[in-house]
């Protein structure tokens, strides 16, 4: 009966280890939806940047496209926000287009 017991225990305790909590894992940048309104045609690289930051690509083929990306490993998190942002400056650096997703 005592070996039943501590056997009992033993598993119960084992059970709980394995069902450790689980860490969420974010990158990138959240954009808030209202920032959006402040991006408009022939804004500067460096108004961009001071409006959301840098951004977490920049092609090497396409220096003028610049990409926002967040990701996280809860798929519920901050549903609300732009988790992708992609921004297109012409040959001179200005803000042409931007498109989110």
């Amino acid at each position: 009966m005592m070996r039943l017991l501590i056997t009992t225990l033993l598993l119960i305790t084992l059970t709980a280890c394995v069902n450790a909590h689980r860490i969420r894992v974010d990158q990138g940048i959240l954009i808030e939806p209202e920032t959006l309104q402040y991006l408009q045609n022939g804004l500067t690289q460096d108004q961009v940047r001071k409006l959301i930051g840098p951004p977490a690509n920049v092609s090497s083929f396409k220096t003028n496209r610049w990409e926002y990306v967040f990701h996280s490993s809860d798929a519920n998190f901050q549903t609300d926000k732009i988790k992708m942002l992609i921004i297109e400056f012409d040959e001179k650096g200005y803000l042409t287009r931007w498109s989110q997703s």
